[in-house]
Parts: C-alpha cells; structure tokens; sequence
C-alpha cells in the first residue's frame, strides 16, 4: 500500500511511504520507489490522506457498553455506582453480550486497535476477541475472604482462551489490603499488568484518611457486613504502604492527589491511565497532568466506560485531551501517548503501537488533503468519526 502521510509515533511523519503486508504482519516499510522495485505485482492500495498505527485504550470496561452516561448522570459519584449495579442486575447476559461485541467492533473499525478492558464477567470478556489485556476485576473488602476470592481467580486464569489476562484491584474503598496485596503477588509472579481505580474521587480520599462519607454510605448499602482499619492517609499514599505500586502498576484516574502522592508515583515508575472526559462527568475535575509530566510519570490515555463518557472511541478521547491540555503536549506527543507509550508500558510494543517490519497490521486511515505540518494537529484535533481502520 502507498500512504502519502504515515505517522509512526517513533520517526514522525513521513511522506510518500509504502508498506507491504501479509496477513496481519506488516513485512516492510519504506520509500514507495524502494518499495515499489523490490514488489514486483504486488496489488497496490493508495491512501491519499493520513496512515497511523491503531490506537491503544489504556483503560475501559467493555462489559458496561449495554449502558450510556445519560442514564447514570450524575455528580455523586456513589448515586451514579448504585444506580448503575442495580441497571446491571436487571440486564440479561445475552443482551449485556451483544452490546459489548456492537461498541468494541465499532470502535475497532474507528481505528482502536487494543484494549485494556477491566470487568468482573470473566467468560464473556475473554470472549471479545485476543486483542485485549483483560483485567480481571476482584472486589472484596474484607479480609477474611481474600483466600477464597484469589483462589477462585486464579483458578479461571488458568483456563486458555488465547487473550492475555491479570487481575485488576477495584479500589482502595472496596478491596482489602489482604486481597490487594495477593493480587500484585499474584500478577508480578507472572510478570502482568496491575491495574487500580485510584484517587477518583474527594470520597475516596476521605474514606482512606477517617474511614467516614460517602464510600462508607456505598459500603453499607452494598455490603452486609464490612471491616476496614483506617490508613488516616491518601489512596496513593495507602496502597503505597502496602507494596502495590511499582513500574507494572497503572493507576487509573489519579485526580485528587497532593504533592507527595505525585512523588510516590515518580518514584515507583507507576504509570496513571488519563479518563478525562469520565473524569469531567463524574467529578467536573481533572487529573493534574502539569505535576505528572513534569514529574515524569507514564501517562496513557483511557476512554473509561459508555456509562461515563460520551463513547469509548480513542479519537474522540484524545481530541478532548488535546483540547483540555494542548499547552502541555504537542500533538505528536499525544499520538505517542495513545500508541507507542502505551505499547511499551504494556509490553506489547513487538505487537501494537507503532509501523514497523514485523508488527501487527493495525493501521488507520484518516482522509485529510492538508499539509505535512498540519497531519499530527488534525489526527488529534478533527479526525474523530472519521477514521476508519485499514483492511487488506
């Protein structure tokens, strides 16, 4: 194929390039002419526009897509957890299953070509295709059970289904420091992803700093009995103390943290995973990118769930970071950010992430008839709803 514009996050844009594909390998990348004399008959496939490589969603749940933020609006955060729990119970497994293949393959074909997808349904998630890190989501938050709940974990994860999976602690409000601490023990002795709903909201703060508010209100409606031993600190702080964080761990959300929260996670190399327009519904707040990128803490970029934000489309979410921090980064930047950060902070950078010899054929098409300077500004900015993904 023959791109007029390729965007690799790596080397920039390039003009005029062509690649060569099998399957779902890319085999060479290069100058057109070059590629051109060495191809012989090969059918050639001109994009007069913008080629990039498929984006990564560092953080959603697709089991939630039956469901949208008009229903569950709401500023309280703990109102919109119970009204959406009780919306869950009421829906069919068939019809919950449906909707999550109809998003994910909707936005597949937008040009998303990963997922980290965090959810409690274990067999259903891992049958929404092998290009996914499903987090296995594990709540519990007393302690007495946390035996029982790994071990049934376990035992699922065991089972092959050709997706790579580890598990995922909920939160510091509704996970015990016994099963959170197992879970990272659990997911380091494999070498995986830990992922962790951290700081999302002032509630949680207060619940890990007295125990009171709201988080307490939610506990006590969902959870007939409940123990928790007051850290008196932040979430980050907490979940510090208990050996969690470290440079396998994505801390999602990350908006109500202090000075020394932001020291922790630099000094543990922890990446936080940005959801900024779920962040925007839920809270009407916004993580502090100004203290992690200055602190040089991983950042990668998230959609959260249909049942906070608008849609789980990557573009869409990076034109609204784009628009909410272009100070801070350039558009390549956040190209980076939603691809090739993403891929390496992941460890799938010999897959996903960049257009390179050997990776995997996720690539997206934008038309776009403007300059070379302008291509990286209007991926990021105007590309949303009309990327399409690249099928050979």
């Amino acid at each position: 194929m023959r791109g007029r514009l390729v965007i690799d996050s790596l080397h920039g844009i390039s003009e005029n390039m062509g690649i060569v594909v099998d399957g779902g390998t890319i085999l060479h990348v290069g100058k057109y002419s070059d590629i051109a004399r060495h191809s012989g008959d090969l059918p050639v496939y001109n994009f007069d526009g913008i080629l990039c490589p498929g984006l990564i969603n560092a953080h959603t749940h697709l089991e939630l897509s039956l469901f949208s933020k008009e229903s569950f609006s709401h500023r309280d955060f703990v109102d919109w957890v119970i009204r959406l729990v009780e919306s869950r119970s009421s829906a069919t497994l068939e019809e919950t299953h449906l909707q999550c293949l109809k998003a994910k393959r909707e936005v597949e074909k937008r040009g998303t070509s990963y997922f980290v997808n965090v959810g409690n349904d274990y067999e259903m998630n891992v049958s929404l295709g092998r290009n996914q890190l499903f987090q296995f989501e594990q709540i519990g938050i007393n302690g007495a059970y946390a035996g029982k709940i790994l071990e049934r974990a376990r035992a699922l994860l065991e089972e092959l289904h050709g997706v790579d999976t580890s598990l995922a602690v909920h939160a510091p409000y509704s996970v015990s420091r016994e099963l959170m601490q197992g879970i990272k023990s659990f997911n380091n002795s494999r070498g995986t992803i830990t992922s962790v709903h951290l700081a999302e909201t002032a509630d949680e703060v207060e619940f890990t700093r007295s125990g009171k508010g709201r988080m307490a209100d939610l506990l006590n409606h969902r959870v007939r009995k409940w123990t928790f031993a007051v850290p008196g600190m932040s979430p980050v702080q907490y979940v510090d103390s208990m050996g969690l964080l470290d440079e396998k761990t994505l801390c999602v959300h990350c908006v109500f943290v202090d000075d020394e929260d932001v020291n922790i996670l630099k000094d543990r190399r922890s990446a936080v995973a940005v959801c900024l327009r779920s962040n925007m519904e839920l809270s009407g707040e916004r993580p502090p990118l100004e203290k992690f990128r200055r602190s040089g803490i991983p950042i990668l970029i998230g959609t959260d769930s249909r049942a906070s934000s608008p849609d789980i489309d990557m573009f869409a979410e990076i034109a609204a970071f784009y628009d909410e921090f272009h100070d801070l980064f350039a558009p390549s930047e956040i190209i980076s950010l939603a691809t090739s950060d993403a891929a390496d902070f992941l460890g799938i950078g010999g897959h996903y992430g960049r257009i390179a010899a050997g990776l995997n054929n996720s690539l997206v098409y934008v038309p776009f008839d403007g300059d070379t300077e302008e291509a990286s500004e209007f991926l990021v900015s105007e590309a949303a709803g009309k990327t399409e993904a690249v099928e050979i």
